[in-house]
C-alpha cells in the first residue's frame, strides 16, 4: 500500500485524537518507510489532510477528527463527483464494488513535494446527472452534498483581529521575532512596540502568534496574522485568471503568492474546486487553485481583506484576451 493510501487508513480507522499524537504517529510511519522528509512534513500533511476534505482539524483546541465520507459535485465540473473524508477498510470496499458493478472511479494521484510526506490519491466518479448522486452515495455509504466547494465558500468568515492577548513576558523577550510582509518570514524583533505580527515561545514552549495594533496585542493564527499584516502593508497576495476554453471563463486559476498561505477554512474550498492538491511554481513562487469559480474567488479575497487581481491569457498575438 502506498504512504498516502496507508497513513490514510490509519487516520480513518482510528478517528479522531490529539493533533501531537497524530504528527508522532505520521512522523514514526514515515520513517520507518525510511523516507528522506523535510522538517515539519508531518504538519504539512495533516494541513493538506484537512484542505483536501478528510480530516477535521481544531489547532485551537488541538484536537482533530476524520471527516464523515462524502460525495459532491465539482463546480463546473461536467460530470464529476468527489469522494472526500475518511476511508475505511469498509468504504473501499464498497467503492471498489460499485466500479465492478456500475461506477467509473478516477483514481488521480497528488504531487508530492520533494522531502515532503504523500497524502492519498483522490477519488472521482463520472456522472450523468446530478439527480442520481443521492442514490449513489448511499450506495457507496457516504452522505451527499450538492457542492462542498461553493459551501465552503458561503461560509467563509471575514478577517478580524483575535481577542485581547498579554504581551510577550520580559523573560521571553530573546524568542520573539517579527513578520516581514516584503520577505514572507519571520526576522528576530529589536522590540515589540510597533504594530506588526509576532511570534514567540510561551512560558510552556507552546508557539504563540499574536499581532499588535496601536497598544493592545490580540491572539490570532500564523495565516490569518499574515493577511491582517498584507492588509496594514497595503500588500496584495492573491489573483485570479478565467480559463480560455469556450464557455469556461466563469471558472479560472486562482493564484496565492507563497509566504502568503491560505487559512484552513480557504485552502479547503479552493482545493475541492478540483479535489486535487494545488500545484506550486517555484518560478513564479505561487500556489495554484484550478477550477475555482470568479464569484468564489471574490467571496474569497473579500473574506481575507484583499483585493482580487484579474489576470487575463495571453492570446496568440501576445495580447491579453
Amino acid at each position: 500500500m502506498a504512504m498516502g493510501d496507508l497513513l490514510m487508513r490509519w487516520a480513518s480507522e482510528l478517528g479522531g485524537g490529539k493533533v501531537p499524537d497524530l504528527r508522532a504517529g505520521v512522523l514514526r510511519t514515515a520513517r520507518s518507510r525510511g523516507l528522506d522528509i523535510r522538517h515539519g512534513a508531518e504538519g504539512r500533511w495533516i494541513r493538506d489532510m484537512s484542505a483536501l476534505g478528510h480530516l477535521d482539524v481544531d489547532w485551537r483546541r488541538g484536537v482533530w477528527s476524520a471527516a464523515p465520507p462524502v460525495l459532491t459535485c465539482l463546480p463546473f465540473s461536467d460530470g464529476l463527483a468527489l469522494i472526500a473524508g475518511r476511508r475505511t477498510a469498509a468504504l473501499e470496499r464498497e467503492i471498489a464494488a460499485a466500479a465492478d458493478e456500475w461506477a467509473v472511479v478516477l483514481t488521480v494521484a497528488n504531487e508530492t513535494a520533494e522531502g515532503d510526506i504523500a497524502v492519498p490519491a483522490s477519488l472521482l466518479i463520472q456522472y450523468d446527472t446530478p439527480d442520481e448522486l443521492p442514490e449513489r452515495a448511499t450506495a457507496l455509504g457516504c452522505a451527499y452534498t450538492p457542492c462542498a466547494a461553493l459551501q465552503t465558500f458561503s461560509l467563509l468568515p471575514d478577517l478580524e483581529v483575535g481577542p485581547l492577548a498579554a504581551q510577550p513576558a520580559p523573560g521571553n523577550a530573546q524568542t520573539v521575532e517579527k513578520y516581514d510582509p516584503a520577505k514572507r518570514s519571520y526576522e528576530p524583533a529589536e522590540s515589540y512596540n510597533e504594530e506588526g505580527l509576532y511570534r514567540w515561545r510561551g512560558a510552556d514552549w507552546s508557539k504563540l502568534v499574536q499581532v499588535r495594533r496601536g497598544a493592545e496585542f490580540h491572539s490570532t493564527e500564523h495565516e490569518l496574522g499574515v493577511y491582517l499584516e498584507l492588509e496594514r502593508t497595503g500588500v496584495n497576495a492573491v489573483r485570479w485568471q478565467p480559463e480560455t476554453g469556450a464557455g469556461r471563463e466563469r471558472v479560472g486559476t486562482l493564484f496565492v503568492d507563497w509566504g502568503a498561505p491560505l487559512p484552513p477554512l480557504h485552502a479547503r474550498a479552493a482545493v475541492l474546486c478540483t479535489g486535487l492538491q494545488p500545484r506550486f511554481s517555484s518560478v513564479a513562487q505561487t500556489v495554484r487553485y484550478d477550477n475555482v469559480p470568479r464569484a468564489a474567488a471574490e467571496r474569497l479575497t473579500r473574506s481575507l481583506r484583499q483585493e482580487l487581481e484579474i489576470h487575463h491569457p495571453l492570446t496568440a498575438t501576445g495580447k491579453a484576451n
